[in-house]
Order: C-alpha cells, then structure tokens, then sequence
C-alpha cells in the first residue's frame, strides 16, 4: 500500500524491523487468550518469550505474569523468520530500531558508558543489531547494496527533509555542503551480534562514525561522552501550514457513503456521488 502511494506521489513511507519478534507489554488487548490465539490463531508456546529468562510462555504463566506484572516486557513473534529477507527488499521504505529497556535489570540507571555490553539490560536485538543485520541479510540474499544504504540514511533523511525540515535536507547523503553524519563499515564482512537472549553486543565491521564530523566510534570502540548529535527540530512558525477542508465534501468522499477510492489516495477529493443520495 506504501509503495503504491508513493507511486501517486505522496510523501510517505514505512519502517521495516529486521526481525521476526517485535517487543511489547504483557497486558497489550490484542493479546488476551480470545484474541491472540482464538481469533488469530496463535499460541503462547511458540510466540510470547520473557526476554529475561529466554522461556516461552503457557496460558497459564501468561495469565499468572498478566496479573502480577501487567507492564512486563515480552518479546512477541508474530512472523516467520524466512520473511525477514523479504522485507528489506521493500522499495522506498526505512529501517528501523528502537526497542525498550528491561527494567528490572540492575543496571538500568547506571551510566551507559561504564557498563559493559553484555551487562546493559537486555532488550530487542533490532536496537545494537538493525543495520547489521539489515546489510547482512543484503549480502546474503543478492539484495543492492546501495538499496539498503538507502534504506539506513538516505530515504528517511529524504522524506523528512520533503516536510520541510531542514535539517534533514543537509544529512542522508555524501555530498559537499552536508552535515558530516559518516558510516565506514566493511560490506563483506559487517556482522550483527546481538541476540533475543543478549540484545546489547554491538555489530562488527563498522570501524568508524562520524556524527556532524566528530568521531564517535573509533577503531570500532565507542568514544564515551563524544555526544555529537543535534536536535533535529523544525524552525518555528507563526503562519498555518494546514488547508482548510470542505466539510460536506469529505464527508461525501471518505464516510461510508462513499463510492470512491477510500483510505486518502484520492487527494483531488473527486467523488461521483453516495449511495444515499444515487
């Protein structure tokens, strides 16, 4: 649906996760027995795994964690793993990799720079591994190099800076007159490391960043306190940058009484009619 928008000329895009298991909260709705494995199918034993202990989940310890630790992190494997090299050949899309923290670890408020790898608290592999893993499976499966660099840098910084942000027109991109925001890695040998069962091991083969020109990761060792980034923001504005709409209008063209293309991709608002009135 994305790339079929973007085909019409819209500015969007979506994010893909490397990975089969995204991460979330034990008392998510969508995950209460007459859902998750009535209606979709599913089962705790091959599905739902407590990141900290690496154990998979039963209804019944699902039901005993739900209502001691409603807010427990899990990790969720909601697609095969054979999809994952499928995803990354996506056109005009970006990869992505936040994750959450487990809390419980006792090293949660220490300083990150004074705690080692395999000791920070664990979490989605997608956060130390993304892009490592992201170039490796390119390698791997004959997808263009210059296709994932362009979903890493590039595509995000493009679309953003589209918005009108132009701190993102200046990054994305090896070009005099841009922000020196540089990756050195090693295309036949970059390796993600990290693991569902220890999320924080850095990846290999990535000898050097650069953040707005400053070295941030030397000799493939972090810089502690380097803290080069900026905030990336959108210059302030007094003048309104929405469009009024037809009130009438969009209610013929994207209400149920609608016989036009739904979902947005008729930006022109035509419509021939509804049904209540035809």
């Amino acid at each position: 649906m994305l790339v079929r928008f973007q085909e019409k000329g819209h500015n969007v895009w979506g994010e893909v996760y490397p990975y089969a298991a995204g991460t979330t909260f034990i008392n998510a709705v969508y995950l209460v027995p007459e859902n998750w494995c009535d209606k979709l199918g599913h089962k705790y034993e091959d599905t739902m795994r407590d990141p900290a202990t690496g154990k998979f989940y039963t209804l019944q310890t699902y039901k005993e964690t739900l209502a001691k630790t409603p807010t427990k992190l899990i990790n969720l494997f909601k697609m095969p793993e054979e999809c994952e090299k499928e995803w990354i050949k996506l056109p005009g899309q970006v990869l992505a990799s936040d994750a959450v923290p487990i809390t419980e670890s006792p090293y949660f408020l220490e300083d990150v720079f004074d705690v080692p790898y395999d000791k920070m608290p664990n979490c989605n592999p997608r956060t130390a591994a993304c892009f490592g893993k992201g170039l490796r499976l390119a390698r791997e499966n004959n997808v263009p190099l210059m296709h994932m660099v362009s979903m890493c840098s590039y595509t995000s910084a493009m679309r953003l800076g589209k918005t009108g942000l132009k701190a993102m027109q200046e990054r994305g991109r090896m070009q005099v007159g841009m922000i020196a925001d540089i990756t050195v890695f090693n295309p036949d040998t970059v390796q993600d490391n990290a693991t569902y069962a220890q999320g924080t091991i850095p990846t290999t083969g990535i000898p050097y960043v650069l953040v707005n020109g400053t070295l941030v990761v030397n000799e493939g060792k972090i810089v502690p306190r380097a803290y080069a980034g900026q905030p990336i923001r959108h210059e302030p504005v007094t003048a309104r940058k929405s469009e009024p709409i037809d009130v009438e209008k969009w209610k013929h063209v994207y209400t149920v009484s609608a016989v036009v293309d739904f979902g947005g991709s008729d930006p022109d608002q035509k419509f021939t009619g509804c049904v209540c009135c035809s």
